[in-house]
């Protein structure tokens, strides 16, 4: 196929399904949003709410004890949305308040730290400390530092003129890097093989070693021998480079995780430092009083 009719079939394709894409990811996008509703409120039932009244549903029970659980079901369904605290019923909803009240902490700092704190029992609620310890604090600095410096160092990998490679038929011999002048046999500056040498059996002598025998530079000199070569390295550049770039783009997402875990690990570990101080001051309280 030539390229210009590559070129047309491309525009062509693009625009015949221009709708489905849009639609897909309008699609994609519905879901994600609900799914993220879900994952803070626990059910589901305005949606059903919300068809229920579209068909011509009652909204409402002549009964009043189900009148009354109908609403108790979704303010609580609101509750746990809105402050994300996974509460079961609206008692779990007053404990959950009481104790937030009782211990001074704001509810938009409840709500952040949900995976740090222990729901199991609403009448004794409690951080989880194993979540909250300096190791883990350190482990996610680690890791933000080992992302950064791989955001750091990306950039310049990716403007590099030479491509990595290896022989399919020789898994022993370690990786080189390929421009479309010449080869070289590590990561850092060092002597290059080019046409010209390759020309001098007497030059070659001086990339022989334990890791690159004199077959395998002759293998390497028969690649400038193409006439692809140069479209070849260039290719394996463009896809070197996207390939760096992905890397690079994953490690700023992972930077951005760990600033978040960063922040809600700090919220946690203040509010338990918190808690500390609250239990210390009420015996201390209670013990001058008359």
């Amino acid at each position: 196929m030539s390229q210009p009719a590559l070129n047309d079939n491309i525009v062509t394709w693009t625009f015949q399904n221009y709708a489905a894409i849009v639609g897909l990811l309008s699609g994609l996008a519905i879901c994600a949003l609900v799914l993220y509703i879900y994952s803070r409120s626990g059910s589901l039932i305005f949606l059903r709410d919300l068809m229920w009244r579209f068909f011509g549903g009652s909204t409402t029970f002549e009964n009043p004890k189900y009148e009354a659980t109908r609403k108790d079901l979704r303010e609580v369904e609101y509750y746990r949305f809105e402050f994300n605290i996974p509460a079961q019923n609206l008692e779990h909803a007053r404990q959950a308040d009481k104790w937030i009240t009782d211990n001074h902490f704001s509810y938009n700092d409840v709500s952040r730290i949900r995976k740090y704190i222990d729901w199991k029992d609403f009448t004794q609620l409690s951080l989880k400390e194993a979540m909250i310890t300096p190791f883990k604090r350190n482990l996610y600095l680690g890791l933000g530092i080992f992302f950064l410096a791989i955001i750091s160092i990306t950039p310049p990998l990716a403007d590099s003129s030479y491509l990595m490679v290896s022989l399919k038929k020789a898994a022993d011999v370690p990786s080189f890097y390929l421009s479309e002048n010449n080869a070289k046999f590590h990561f850092w500056p060092s002597d290059t093989l080019s046409v010209d040498e390759c020309k001098s059996p007497t030059a070659l002598e001086k990339f022989y070693n334990e890791d690159f025998s004199e077959g395998t530079i002759n293998t390497i000199c028969t690649l400038f021998l193409s006439p692809t070569y140069v479209e070849n390295v260039k290719t394996g550049l463009k896809e070197q480079k996207g390939f760096l770039l992905f890397i690079a783009c994953l490690s700023i997402f992972a930077v951005f995780c760990i600033l978040t875990k960063l922040s809600r690990l700090g919220v946690a570990r203040k509010l338990h430092d918190q808690m500390t101080a609250q239990s210390t001051h009420t015996p201390a309280e209670t013990a001058v009083q008359p």
